[in-house]
């Protein structure tokens, strides 16, 4: 895996990369902003378990996968726009759809999962225990973790480059399975969060590439403006 992550780093110079582009990424806190707002308003949510949620044990290991989404949809972003600067913005576009669309779920029909007693025993347990202290058991539906994390599996290309893609698909799916055997979410919050990616990704795909590349030059002229008022060339 270390290779993947090396070959990536000195294969595309950062000369090559329009990391500009990457300033659209502010807008990823503000929107979760409503994370810390929908979790704090409800007093108790509704189950939607199915008898199979019962019948999957909870494995603390899987912490790992799941608190490395983080930096897996990060990458993966990063990749994209490597290869394609419209597809970076599609997958962008996708994602913010869809995360609205998760939020106005979490404030008008919110879900609470009941979570096992964790003991403090394995460095695993503790991650899992300091995630229930700090993230009320609610935001279920849809699970944005999965969201994003299909989103990236989406717009990956595996003409673009093998390895990368087959890490994305298997680091993926762990991320997807992790959200159920930590117990932070339902089977049928990954299924609603796929579904709605696929919407979410036909919309964006609808839309027009000049469409596309007039919000890409969007901070471009932004940079333009700062360095022309301050004369400070901007390589």
């Amino acid at each position: 895996m270390g290779s993947i992550f090396k070959n990536f780093i000195f294969k595309y110079n950062l000369n090559e990369l329009k990391w500009i582009d990457l300033t659209w990424l502010i807008i990823l806190p503000v929107i979760n902003i409503n994370y810390i707002i929908a979790s704090s308003l409800p007093e108790e949510g509704r189950n939607i378990a199915l008898t199979l949620d019962k019948e999957i044990p909870f494995i603390s290991a899987f912490i790992f996968p799941y608190i490395y989404w983080y930096v897996f949809i990060l990458l993966g972003l990063v990749f994209i726009l490597s290869k394609n600067r419209k597809i970076y913005l599609r997958a962008l576009l996708s994602l913010y759809m869809g995360m609205c669309i998760c939020y106005l779920f979490y404030y008008l029909y919110p879900v609470e999962i009941s979570r096992p007693v964790v003991s403090n025993t394995t460095i695993s347990n503790k991650l899992v225990r300091v995630i229930y202290e700090n993230d009320r058991p609610f935001n279920c539906f849809p699970s944005i973790h999965v969201l994003s994390t299909y989103i990236i599996i989406r717009f990956t290309n595996i003409k673009d480059n093998k390895k990368w893609f087959y890490y994305t698909v298997i680091t993926g799916v762990l991320i997807i399975l992790s959200t159920l055997f930590i117990k932070q979410h339902f089977i049928l919050d990954g299924i609603a969060a796929v579904i709605l990616g696929e919407v979410v990704i036909l919309i964006s795909n609808k839309i027009k590439d000049k469409y596309i590349q007039r919000i890409l030059g969007i901070p471009y002229k932004i940079f333009d403006k700062i360095k022309n008022n301050n004369h400070i060339p901007i390589n």
